[in-house]
């Protein structure tokens, strides 16, 4: 689809979510009770009809211009102040637009796509860049690549995620040339006491239930949080293809020392376990007769099979399944007003395991899908410290804000893997699982030490203009070691190599009205070429990608502060990425670039009605890059990188009825233009739009909830990938769920 026939959809969404409000808005102004929503901040208007306040929550109608964001700067300045784009997801957010797990709540960012694959769950795409080009992080602290570290997760332990766009390696080192996710955990607030539970059942047996409780223990010095989330179901595949169970328990507590000294202690599990759906195998239209359209098409005429999409043609004793652990210290020390002091000490483990059959590729001859068997584990442990220093005291008659500080990360991992080609095959109709097999492993280790010295600062030359920069230097040690399945060492894959890169940023943020911000930034970035330090490999000993961004924005809001909006304009380059120039060798010379818009608005329209969307228009594309298709080697330049969409868009609409006991009726769009599966651009994926529905009634201090999504029940290809071209990954069909909240 044409970025024209977009904007034409765009339009056509907008006028659909006025029509919510429109029918409703005759009837007469709107009452609220004690069973309104409550906020971290509400902000609080008369009361109509009945006793209670109207609140505006931080969900939709506000993109929270004056919040921080602890993720995208180290300064504790406002998101208006930071010269980037950036979306905060709030817990309150999720809540209210039923995004039950980290997948479904990053999506509502500007500009984000997840693929959640098998093998690399809730990896992320924006801004033209994916997979290990985008930095995953836990309450600020990085534990390893993306790919290696993302796990399925309920959003319930969660208090907000932070999405920084563009180059993030001047706070967290290599592997963010296209930005940050940060996943802030509930933790133990002061002010806060009380707890909530919330319980729902869905579509294909799935349950969700979440527990938590925060407050003070026997003294206003001492105080707590622990939060308990579950998730089980079938998924739309059936119940004995892909069941899912995850858990997770999060905790803390929160001791006063002094008026000027805390110290935090937390402990976080988690743990996850399916049988995974790796995709649906794309097969020739002649050999499709139910195939169908608007999904996949390919230049050899490939496509998918009605009797095919909801078939799973895993192994029965498939498994991806994963366990950590996380513990953390945090000390802040405020010994003046103009001086902090702020330590994280952690120690993070965790122990993952894949055993399925991932590849399924239609055999013409046989007519029947060839499947492969892969099996990995993960042993990997963390431990590190960061040490920071804010002082804030002003520099004359100029108001300064400096950060300076030491991160040190030490990480041992741990890979033992099996693979065979010839995994057997299966009737496409149907498919007899079968056992997985498997045969001897051979072992990966990584051993990576990186000390970092970083620095951020905010000069206010007056009241209106700021300049903003920041700097990283790190020293990052390599020690890759290779066994065979007979446990000797492969001399010749074994190697230690040392990375030293320097990223930095600068920009500037002027007021130019009270409230409208204009922006401009430039900021550098690292990253490997082989994808990630965990998985580098002797003949990727390069050095490391470069990657710069130049960007410029505005921020405000109008209409006594009932409007916010963000707009955005960027240009980034990734360099020395690996290009091949023979059969049997690479440089890393190649280019890749990406330039776009992004646009981001919120209205709280009436105080019954709120409205929010967001839009992205990116072009994308190497510029220099080589690869080997059918033994020659071919050009792909002016190609479209895989996995990235030219145009991603959200739009919520959510209004309040007036009735005895009011009750909130709500919808959610989501566009996503096509996308290709592969460098030569020979697979396409068709855009898709997909629209929900909910309804939310509030009865004393509980909220009861019915949802429906994809309520079109569209068939669509919401994910393929450069590394199993045969297969296409199909979205969920319509589905609905029930579900009861409360706090007390």
């Amino acid at each position: 689809m044409s970025c024209a026939d977009f904007r034409r959809r765009w339009r056509r969404m907008v006028l659909v979510a006025s029509l919510v409000p429109v029918v409703c808005v005759s009837i007469g102004p709107v009452s609220a009770d004690e069973g309104s929503e409550p906020s971290v901040e509400p902000v609080t208007v008369p009361t109509v009809v009945v006793q209670g306040t109207r609140t505006y929550p931080e969900g939709t109608g506000t993109l929270a211009l004056q919040e921080q964001s602890s993720g995208s700067s180290r300064l504790g300045v406002t998101l208006r102040e930071i010269p980037a784009s950036i979306d905060v997801i709030t817990q309150q957010t999720m809540q209210e637009r039923g995004l039950r797990s980290v997948s479904e709540a990053i999506q509502a960012a500007t500009g984000v796509t997840v693929n959640d694959l098998g093998v690399n769950p809730g990896a992320f795409s924006m801004r033209g860049f994916s997979n290990q080009q985008i930095r995953l992080l836990f309450d600020g602290l990085s534990l390893g690549p993306t790919g290696f570290v993302t796990r399925p997760r309920d959003s319930w332990n969660l208090d907000r995620i932070e999405i920084l766009k563009g180059p993030a390696s001047v706070l967290y080192g290599e592997g963010a040339v296209a930005g940050m996710v940060n996943l802030v955990t509930k933790r133990p607030v002061r002010e806060a006491q009380g707890s909530e539970a919330f319980l729902s059942y869905g579509s294909f047996n799935t349950v969700r239930a979440g527990v938590g409780s925060g407050g003070t223990l026997g003294t206003d010095k001492l105080h707590y949080r622990v939060d308990l989330s579950y998730q089980n179901g079938d998924s739309y595949l059936g119940p004995q293809d892909t069941p899912f169970t995850f858990w997770n328990m999060t905790s803390a507590l929160l001791y006063d020392v002094t008026s000027r000294l805390s110290v935090e202690l937390s402990f976080d599990i988690a743990h996850d376990r399916q049988r995974p759906y790796w995709g649906t195998p794309l097969v020739p239209s002649t050999f499709a007769t139910q195939g169908v359209n608007g999904v996949v098409s390919s230049t050899d005429g490939r496509t998918v099979d009605a009797r095919m999409l909801r078939k799973n043609y895993n192994v029965q004793d498939a498994d991806m399944s994963a366990l950590t652990t996380w513990t953390k210290l945090k000390t802040t020390w405020t010994a003046t007003e103009f001086f902090q002091l702020r330590n994280q000490a952690y120690y993070y483990t965790a122990k993952r395991d894949w055993m399925n059959a991932e590849t399924y590729a239609f055999n013409s001859g046989t007519q029947l899908i060839d499947r492969d068997r892969f099996q990995v584990q993960h042993d990997q442990s963390v431990i590190g410290d960061r040490l920071e220093l804010l002082l804030t005291h002003p520099i004359g008659t100029f108001k300064n804000r400096f950060v300076t500080g030491v991160d040190f990360s030490y990480i041992d991992f741990t890979r033992p893997s099996f693979f065979s080609a010839a995994g057997g095959s299966v009737d496409p109709f149907a498919p007899v699982a079968g056992l997985f097999g498997g045969g001897p492993t051979a072992t990966q280790t990584a051993r990576i030490l990186t000390t970092a010295l970083f620095a951020e600062e905010q000069f206010s030359v007056t009241e209106s203009l700021k300049l903003v920069a920041g700097m990283r230097t790190d020293y990052i040690n390599l020690k890759r070691e290779f066994f065979t399945t007979g446990g000797a060492l492969n001399a010749g894959q074994t190697f230690d190599q040392q990375f030293t890169p320097t990223t930095w940023r600068a920009g500037v943020v002027y007021d130019v009205l009270p409230q409208v911000t204009l922006y401009g930034q430039y900021a550098t970035a690292v990253d490997p070429v082989g994808g990630s330090l965990f998985g580098l490999r002797s003949n990727q000993q390069f050095d490391l990608a470069t990657g710069h961004q130049w960007e410029i924005g505005a921020k405000g809001g109008f209409w006594d502060h009932r409007a916010e909006w963000t707009v955005a304009y960027f240009d980034i380059v990734r360099e020395n990425i690996l290009t091949q120039i023979s059969q049997t060798a690479s440089v890393n010379v190649g280019r890749q670039s990406s330039k776009g818009v992004e646009l981001d608005a919120a209205f709280r329209v009436t105080d019954a009605w709120r409205i929010q969307g967001n839009v992205t228009f990116l072009s994308a594309k190497f510029d220099e890059f080589n690869q080997l298709s059918g033994g020659n080697l071919v050009s792909r330049n002016g190609n479209r990188p895989f996995e990235v969409p030219q145009a991603v868009g959200n739009l919520w609409s959510i209004y309040r009825v007036p009735a005895p006991i009011p009750f909130d009726v709500g919808a959610a769009w989501r566009y996503v233009g096509d996308r290709y599966m592969d460098a030569a651009n020979s697979i396409r994926l068709h855009s898709y739009m997909t629209a929900d529905a909910w309804v939310t009634v509030p009865y004393k201090q509980f909220w009861i909830t019915l949802r429906g999504r994809n309520l079109l029940d569209k068939t669509y290809g919401i994910f393929g990938s450069n590394f199993y071209p045969d297969q296409v990954l199909i979205g969920a069909p319509r589905t609905f769920e029930l579900s009861v909240m409360g706090r007390f």
